[in-house]
């Protein structure tokens, strides 16, 4: 994203609002999701995330920036809505602590961003080979892939091999890691 770009979103262009929401509404949805496990509050979370970043007046001077604003208002408002709630478990104790930690906080969006690209990078592939690989990434085995799709194990395993051979050409050495966990 170039120069220009930032500067039609300093202007308020709506066209280069929408390509922000797109790139990043799904990676702040699951980096908020490590800290708030209900999907439609995270989502509302990052819709208010969005809309400050929409009515911030602050003129950004590079993509970094606009990325920074976003992850730090996404933890604001996670640590808001963790601090305000009526009953505050233990175990949400702790998170709001690791959400604190700038440490955390950093290796979090470095993970997000990874997830990120690596998502972007399997929606390039065939339509049945995004699908194997999703499902790969959830956390299902060939076998289950195979049910899900109702398809044979052994086209599960041609696809992501197929995938995992365009993948490795574009992705960095660390990304090429999480896909060997695949």
């Amino acid at each position: 994203m170039d120069k220009g770009f930032i500067k039609r979103i300093n202007a308020g262009d709506k066209t280069a609002f929408g390509q922000i929401f797109d790139l990043y509404f799904n990676a702040l949805c699951a980096f908020s999701y490590r800290y708030i496990p209900n999907r439609s509050d995270v989502e509302d979370i990052i819709q208010e995330v969005f809309l400050a970043f929409w009515k911030h007046n602050k003129e950004f001077h590079s993509i970094n920036a606009v990325k920074a604003f976003l992850y730090t208002s996404a933890r604001n408002k996670c640590l808001n809505y963790l601090k305000h709630r009526d009953v505050v478990k233990k175990h949400q104790s702790a998170l709001i602590y690791e959400l604190e930690s700038e440490q955390f906080f950093k290796n979090h969006i470095v993970e997000e961003d990874a997830f990120n690209q690596l998502y972007s990078e399997i929606s390039k592939l065939p339509e049945s080979a995004q699908k194997i690989m999703i499902l790969a990434l959830k956390g299902l085995k060939n076998q289950e892939i195979a049910d899900e799709l109702n398809i044979s194990v052994n086209t599960v395993k041609t696809q992501k091999k197929i995938a995992y051979a365009k993948l490795k050409n574009n992705l960095d050495p660390v990304l090429r890691v999480i896909l060997l966990t695949l």
